[in-house]
């Protein structure tokens, strides 16, 4: 929004606060000696001030332009001039900042309050060495975008964004504009969309995020848009893949992005990238991220078999069988941790018991168990110790470790787990004697 102004301001005023000495007072004879502070970007030998090429002049109220002849001193080498969220409204004034900037090459207006239409008379100035033009949430009328574009021959990147359009009503051709950005307007009709393209038929990259509109009909797309390579289209009203489809009308675009589309909101993000690539075949960068070879092989070999068994299959389908030939389905191979149970022998003492045992348990949960089964008090610890031998060569029993699972040690019936109680001396738990063992088995040694 623009910035809201306790009083009016000049842009040479502005300068000076930013750059100079702000007990010099501001008129329209004022003969401007700024002294530099070390922050600036430099002076002449004599002390006058040099201004940076790129000029940021954000959020200072501006509402007029000043002295012009004070402007042209400071502002000749100037090449890029900002002065978004200001508080300007007569473009009067901003061409009398322009008039005087002759190297000036962008300019960004942004969030002024530029609602007027431009006066014949200040509409007949020339800027052609404009190449970047910025009028976002300017409420700048199609006319006025008409009258800027004519004087300024040369633009080739054009902001609109938040300018709440909700037509397009471009009469000329503007060749020379090849970057596009068209963001948070209120246009549903893609037809209008289609009107941008005519009206920039050299149009190279286009962003359009988060618009309303919706792909309902691909009929003009080819002829509307023979150049764009990139486009993005992140949150706009995609409802359907039908509609993603008709972006394979778009004759020469590669690059796309549409991410935060309502389409794909319950999708995982692997599943969404590849649904996305395997029915965009010409595309080879989605969402910033280039598509490789394996990557689109993998995808439209994952989209096939996805929609196999389907009784209504998309038309992307068809072309894809004809490249890939029909697929097997996939083994369902789970790679989780096991789920089933096995069944032990826990000895205790002299006791022994058979217990069944779920896979996914902890070993917590397993010490639960063995002290209801033989009835260990809680006072007294238990540790677990798995004897973890093969053939005839013993091998001394080693702890189970309690932030485990079952599956990390046992894996089929048969094992033994062996219980011997712990005693606490002071506050240690005595380390109770192991056995070795000759075949594998499960030493359960009390402890807490």
């Amino acid at each position: 929004m623009a910035a809201e102004a306790t009083e009016p301001k000049t842009f040479l005023k502005a300068l000076h606060d930013k750059y100079g000495d702000s007990d010099i007072p501001e008129g329209n004879d004022l003969v401007l000696v700024m002294h530099v502070p070390n922050s600036a970007p430099g002076m002449t030998d004599s002390g006058q001030l040099i201004l940076p090429r790129q000029l940021a002049m954000n959020y200072h109220s501006i509402t007029h332009a000043g002295n012009e002849e004070e402007i042209a001193n400071l502002c000749d080498k100037v090449t890029e001039l900002d002065i978004a969220n200001n508080c300007i409204s007569d473009w009067k004034e901003i061409f009398k900042m322009m008039s005087v900037m002759p190297k000036i090459e962008s300019i960004n207006f942004s969030c002024n309050p530029l609602m007027a239409e431009i006066d014949d008379e200040v509409g007949n100035q020339s800027f052609p060495n404009i190449k970047r033009l910025i009028l976002n949430k300017t409420g700048a009328a199609w006319r006025t975008v008409e009258v800027l574009l004519k004087i300024m021959p040369s633009v080739e990147e054009l902001h609109l964004s938040l300018n709440d359009y909700t037509e397009v009503d471009l009469k000329e051709k503007y060749p020379n504009v090849v970057n596009l950005h068209f963001n948070a307007n209120k246009l549903r009709d893609w037809g209008e969309i289609c009107k941008l393209g005519r009206a920039f038929p050299n149009l190279c990259n286009l962003v359009m995020a988060e618009s309303e509109v919706s792909l309902c009909d691909d009929s003009e797309v080819e002829a509307s848009f023979p150049k764009v390579v990139s486009l993005n289209a992140n949150k706009i009203g995609i409802t359907s893949w039908e509609e993603i489809d008709r972006l394979n009308s778009f004759p020469a675009l590669t690059d796309v992005r549409l991410q935060g589309v309502p389409l794909l909101e319950d999708m995982k993000e692997e599943q969404r990238r590849q649904f996305l690539i395997a029915r965009l075949p010409r595309i080879n960068r989605l969402n910033g991220s280039k598509i490789q070879e394996e990557e689109r092989d993998k995808a439209e070999r994952a989209f096939l078999r996805h929609f196999m068994d389907s009784e209504e299959k998309p038309e992307r389908y068809m072309e894809l069988e004809k490249t890939h030939g029909q697929l097997d389905p996939l083994a369902d191979v789970n790679l989780g941790p096991p789920t089933h149970t096995v069944t032990v022998r826990v000895t205790y003492d002299t006791k022994v018991r058979m217990l069944s045992i779920c896979l996914d348990n902890s070993i917590v949960d397993l010490k639960n168990l063995i002290r209801k089964l033989f009835e260990i008090p809680k006072e007294c610890g238990i540790a677990l110790y798995y004897n973890n031998a093969e053939g005839t060569i013993p091998y001394r029993a080693r702890e189970m470790d309690p932030s485990k699972y079952v599956y990390t040690y046992l894996y089929e019936d048969g094992c033994d787990i062996t219980v011997e109680p712990r005693e606490r001396e002071g506050r240690k738990w005595i380390e109770p004697t192991v056995h070795f063992a000759i075949k594998k088995s499960l030493t359960v040694t009390p402890r807490d």
